[in-house]
């Protein structure tokens, strides 16, 4: 049950860092956030295949 609320935490947290980015999109730093929130949502992809692997 622990790796679905890491992986839940890594999708609501990536969402967040895509909105907060997308909003600020004309600033560098919002331009910055977006590329890291896409990071952060493809994450637990990896942890998913991580978990699966091992």
């Amino acid at each position: 049950m622990d790796h679905y609320l890491v992986m839940l935490a890594l999708l609501v947290g990536g969402f967040l860092l895509l909105g907060v980015g997308f909003n600020n999109r004309e600033r560098e730093w919002g331009v910055r956030l977006i590329g890291a929130g896409t990071l952060v949502v493809l994450a637990p992809i990896a942890l998913k295949l991580y978990i699966t692997l091992h």
